[in-house]
């Protein structure tokens, strides 16, 4: 029985470390600029409608910029999204490009 209490605990310590977000320790400006980065890259990578590209773009920008709280944090989202959008225009989105952009263009229409 406690062998079993044991392993049950174990297990779900295991579970509970093996589980924890890659990102806990980062701030919410550097996880929505990745993310929005990956997003512009990946309409880039399948040649969107260059206007809705740059119109989400400045957007994000402009978020990065009224999430920082001072300059450095400005900088530094700022810095993440251009890094990041540089990879991942590099690379085809996981669900494919029709699906992606048709998605991205309702995305960009429904912000407005």
């Amino acid at each position: 029985m406690t062998t079993k209490i044991k392993t049950n605990l174990l297990t779900a310590t295991l579970f509970g470390l093996c589980a924890t977000s890659a990102y806990a320790d980062e701030n919410d400006i550097l996880v929505y600029a990745r993310q929005s980065a990956i997003i512009a890259g990946g309409a880039q990578y399948c040649r969107a409608d260059e206007d809705m590209i740059d119109e989400f773009v400045s957007k994000a920008e402009a978020r990065i910029a009224y999430l920082a709280k001072d300059d450095y944090e400005k900088v530094l989202g700022k810095l993440e999204f251009k890094n990041v959008l540089a990879g991942a225009s590099a690379k085809e989105p996981q669900k494919g490009c029709d699906a992606f952009v048709s998605d991205f263009e309702q995305t960009v229409r429904d912000a407005r």
